[in-house]
């Protein structure tokens, strides 16, 4: 990715990166802030048991899921990019269907990330160490940013492509994450 003095003018001044990539790096930098959590009370509390456990597979996951968050931020540029290249095409042509339809999944995939993550938090809320704890609310906030704008992103996609029978179950998903 560029440095991101750079990105965050491309975001001000260009068609690309949008909304959803801009939500992507949020929610990015909030698995790394739900990491940072994780990991500080592992060091600093010494749980034990299942909830060592539990702050464990917090940690893994954030770590985890904050790749996939910067993957996602990438690929809602080459998504959107496929919509703006197949716009002169006819609103029924397949390659046209195809980018809006990716461009609807790419968001809905950021709110399932975030959504997972999220759910994966529930013991650390409890047990953040209290130093620590502003990092693990504003990793929180960030990650439902996440979610909703992916849901935001794909609805208004969805509205752009049209009534098709393909997009029943993007639909069904985005009903599902809410």
């Amino acid at each position: 990715m560029k440095d991101l003095e750079t990105w965050l003018n491309d975001l001000a001044d260009r068609p690309l990166p949008g909304g959803v990539a801009a939500a992507a790096v949020a929610a990015a930098a909030g698995a790394a802030l739900l990491a940072k959590a994780a990991r500080i009370t592992l060091q600093r509390q010494i749980p034990a048991g299942a909830k060592r456990a539990e702050l464990e597979a917090v940690l893994d996951a954030a770590q985890a899921q904050r790749a996939e968050l910067v993957r996602l931020a990438e690929a809602d540029e080459q998504a959107y990019r496929a919509v703006l290249d197949t716009h002169p095409l006819p609103a029924r042509d397949p390659a046209r269907s195809q980018a809006w339809r990716a461009a609807t999944e790419v968001p809905l995939r950021l709110a399932e990330v975030c959504r997972s993550l999220l759910d994966s938090t529930d013991g650390l809320r409890d047990a953040c160490w209290p130093a620590i704890y502003t990092e693990f609310e504003t990793g929180s906030w960030l990650l439902q940013s996440g979610v909703r704008a992916g849901i935001q992103a794909a609805e208004s996609n969805l509205l752009a492509w049209g009534e098709r029978s393909e997009s029943q179950s993007l639909r069904a998903t985005i009903e599902a994450l809410r």
